[in-house]
């Protein structure tokens, strides 16, 4: 990951309900406005660092290392004002503009700060006129392996399939070639995972780095980018929702959100869960809306890409490093992946099947039939592992089927999508951030 690319837990639960958790021993819940000064002061106050540094400085200091020196005069430029570190006051500010206006003065007034953390984490807390977001450093740079892990799914799947459009010679011997090739990212992951889930170090290593082709990087950052734009938009909606306070003025968030969960019929469900879980539904759907740009009008295609990339991303990411995919304990205060991804995918329908296909023939849905199939053998690869008397590996040929009949539904409802491993589209559409690096 680049020193200026930007990660969380999707919502650690409201630091703001959680005392023990806050070193001061009780964290104030105030029907109060959020004040940006005072939410700055608060953070670098409670982490201990200098509050007029970039971020990037402070962790190569504290790596006992320079930073670049092509990036060393840029870093100091960078003056926090609205978060310690440049991009992801970026991704703040997007985020807001996406958001209604009356909704902006308590947004303007959180202050986002990326931390020295070992873990998969992120957190919305409030404290007096505080409010602040807050995100692990080591769910950025995980994120890039998982983002690596993606592209090289696709292009092997992509792969296999022109080999067989060209009805190759000797295609079935390349086939177990093929299935090693296919799982030797999930090998690299799985055995990063006791790295990544001993928190009290920070692993900067990028497991799949060496597998992905050359030349994609800026892909991959891309990807990191809006899997974070929708971890910060999910606390956000912490926020928003009045999830860190008691009587916070929270109706239109609510309003956005109880309409929504209504078309997406899935009131009955939700009673299923308990009020922590409830809230993290909540807050997804609201991140959600917010990246694809969705809480007042029609969202574009890039908006809509970057919302279903982002947030299949991070979901995955987090579900195969703490082996999250389906929760059973009734009390937990987080949703399953499967429970929180099936939102994802009745959400990105909901916003784009009345949609005709693109200019080149792509279309929302095809990048979410990408995305499941990826999530689906991430999923796989934990099942088969954990219960190999009940479940076996899936293939490159299994994938491959598997995205192709997904298509099929594609192709029957959109007119004029194309075939999501045809040629002629482009398999990942952008999902860079409007604007540009501070």
């Amino acid at each position: 990951m680049a020193p200026f690319g930007n990660g969380s837990h999707l919502g650690t639960r409201v630091e703001a309900r959680v005392s023990a958790h806050h070193p001061a021993g009780q964290l104030s819940i105030l029907n109060v406005v959020a004040d940006l000064k005072k939410s700055r002061g608060k953070f670098f106050h409670e982490h201990r660092m200098p509050s007029d540094l970039n971020f990037w400085i402070y962790f190569f200091r504290h790596a006992g290392k320079p930073l670049p020196e092509n990036l060393l005069s840029r870093a100091l430029e960078f003056k926090p004002e609205h978060s310690n570190c440049p991009q992801l006051s970026l991704t703040i500010k997007n985020l807001i503009s996406s958001i209604p206006n009356e909704w902006r003065a308590l947004a303007n007034n959180v202050f986002v700060g990326r931390v020295m953390k070992g873990d998969l984490n992120a957190k919305a807390w409030t404290e007096r006129q505080a409010g602040v977001i807050e995100i692990n450093i080591q769910y950025s740079f995980t994120l890039t392996a998982y983002a690596a892990a993606y592209d090289e799914f696709f292009h092997n799947i992509k792969s296999f399939y022109g080999d067989i459009s060209a009805n190759r010679p000797e295609l079935d011997r390349m086939v177990d070639e093929l299935n090693r090739r296919f799982s030797k990212p999930w090998n690299e992951l799985d055995a990063a995972k006791a790295q990544w889930t001993d928190h009290r170090l920070v692993r900067t290593a990028n497991p799949i780095a060496a597998l992905g082709a050359k030349g994609r990087e800026a892909l991959h950052e891309d990807m990191v980018d809006a899997a974070e734009s929708f971890v910060i938009a999910h606390e956000l909606a912490h926020h928003l929702l009045g999830h860190t306070v008691t009587k916070r003025d929270k109706r239109k968030a609510k309003i956005v959100v109880d309409e929504t969960i209504e078309r997406l019929k899935i009131f009955d469900s939700l009673v299923q869960l308990n009020q922590s879980q409830r809230e993290e539904i909540q807050a997804d759907i609201l991140a959600y809306l917010i990246v694809a740009g969705a809480t007042e009008g029609t969202p574009s295609f890039p908006d809509l890409y970057r919302a279903v990339a982002g947030s299949t991303l991070a979901l995955v990411a987090l579900a195969h490093v703490e082996e999250s995919w389906v929760e059973l304990d009734s009390a937990a205060t987080h949703p399953g992946f499967t429970t929180r991804f099936d939102i994802i995918h009745k959400l990105t329908e909901l916003l784009s099947v009345e949609q005709p296909a693109g200019d080149i023939g792509d279309h929302p849905l095809g990048f979410l039939a990408q995305l499941s199939t990826f999530a689906g053998v991430a999923l796989n690869t934990w099942t088969s592992r954990t219960f190999p008397e009940h479940q076996n590996p899936v293939g490159i040929l299994e994938a491959t089927d598997h995205l192709l009949r997904l298509m099929d539904g594609v192709y029957s409802r959109i007119p004029n999508a194309r075939q999501v491993v045809d040629e002629a589209v482009e398999p990942n559409p952008r999902v860079s951030s409007r604007g540009t690096d501070e």
